[in-house]
This record gives structure tokens, C-alpha cells and sequence, in this order.
């Protein structure tokens, strides 16, 4: 009985250090399987990147139209989901097929406690987007502030921001964005510009994009 009891252990010893030896080994196995918005678009890019795919980080405030912007140059979309956008609390993903290559958009939420978040994503990225609200005029130096705590991580990444809203009554002009953003500041070794945009509400989103046209021609020269 001693004997038999013996071996009892010695077995559930054995077993329990065999399922400790799989678990690590299938914890390790699977690690990088874990799906994250960060570790995904890391992935796209290595192993996309070689097949004529861009990325392009869309970022802003929270309620400056970066999911309208999106929307505008999303072909064949139907009109009456256009202009009517939810905010991005999370991360949004979509592609724009062109000629020369593909263009991956990655939009951010730009709530407060997703703002911190942003600077991991630029080494990711071939061009930032940064979308300001032109017609909410309290909030442009915390977009200025924002937007210059982003430039000096990457001080060589292409930016295009875009001044979005322009057909509201109180709106900024571009020359009027330019100096509250203080893009005069700016080393002329970066490629930067600056567009007007107005990114309509009412569903017919795709007629009523103006600057979008150029906006897309942009990206594709800068990449």
C-alpha cells in the first residue's frame, strides 16, 4: 500500500508539472495572438507594407469630424448613413483602394482619456492626419496644444491638417487657423499643410466634401 501510495504522487506530481510545462508553452505560443487595436495595426503594417500599403493616422479632438472625414472618401457608401457619425469612442479602421497603393486609416478617439494613447501610434504610421473643428473656437489652443505635443515625438513625419467645418458661421478662416495653431513655428523641414474642409451633415456627405477631392490627392503624393 506504502508502495501504491508512493507512486500515486510521484504520478500527480508528473501530471501537474506536464500541464505547468503546456500551459507556459501555449501561453507563450499564443501571446502575441492576443488581438489589441495596437498590436493589430503593428501587424498590418510589417507584413503589409511590402505589398503597397500606406498608413495613415487620423487624430483630433473628439468631435472634429475625423469619423465624417473618413466617411466622405469611403466610396459607394449609402447617403443615408453619411454625416450622421457617432463619436469614436475606440479605434476606427478603414481602406481606401487607389491606383498607386492602399491607404490604411486609423482613427483615434480624441476624448481625453484616449489623448495619452496617441503618441504610440506615429511610429507606426507614414502620414498624420490631424483634424481640427474650425468653428469651435474655445478649444483651438488645447488643439494646438495637442497637436505641437505630437509634432515634437515625430519632428519628421508629413502632416495634413485638415481645418474641418468651414461652412459654420462662426468658423475660422484658414489664415485665422494657421496663426491659433501657430504652424508658423514649424521647422520647413517638415512637410506640412494646411486644408480647409467642409464636411456636410445633411447625408449627401460625398457632394458636400469640399477639400476632400484635393485632400485625397495629397495623401497619395505624400506616400
Amino acid at each position: 500500500m506504502v508502495l501504491l501510495r508512493h507512486i500515486s504522487i510521484a504520478l500527480t506530481a508528473a501530471v501537474a508539472a506536464l500541464g505547468s510545462a503546456l500551459f507556459i508553452a501555449l501561453n507563450l505560443f499564443y501571446k502575441r495572438r492576443i488581438w489589441s487595436p495596437q498590436a493589430e495595426y503593428c501587424t498590418i503594417k510589417e507584413e503589409e507594407e511590402e505589398r503597397g500599403k500606406r498608413q495613415v493616422l487620423v487624430l483630433g479632438l473628439d468631435g472634429a469630424g475625423k469619423s465624417s472625414m473618413l466617411q466622405g472618401l469611403t466610396p459607394g457608401e449609402a447617403a443615408g448613413k453619411r454625416g450622421h457619425c457617432r463619436p469614436t469612442r475606440g479605434f476606427n479602421f478603414m481602406s481606401l483602394n487607389a491606383p498607386a497603393c492602399q491607404l490604411d486609416f486609423l482613427e483615434i478617439g480624441g476624448g481625453e482619456d484616449l489623448r495619452r494613447y496617441w503618441v504610440e501610434y506615429l511610429r507606426k504610421t507614414h502620414i498624420l492626419v490631424y483634424v481640427v473643428d474650425s468653428s469651435d473656437r474655445s478649444r483651438l489652443p488645447l488643439a494646438k496644444a495637442e497637436l505641437h505635443r505630437l509634432l515634437r515625438v515625430e519632428p519628421h513625419l508629413p502632416v495634413v491638417v485638415l481645418g474641418n467645418k468651414q461652412d459654420k458661421p462662426n468658423a475660422v478662416s484658414v489664415s485665422e487657423l494657421h496663426e491659433a495653431l501657430s504652424l508658423s513655428s514649424i521647422m520647413e523641414e517638415r512637410r506640412l499643410f494646411l486644408l480647409a474642409a467642409q464636411l456636410g451633415s445633411d447625408g449627401a456627405l460625398r457632394n458636400s466634401c469640399r477639400g476632400l477631392d484635393t485632400f485625397q490627392d495629397l495623401l497619395l503624393q505624400l506616400v
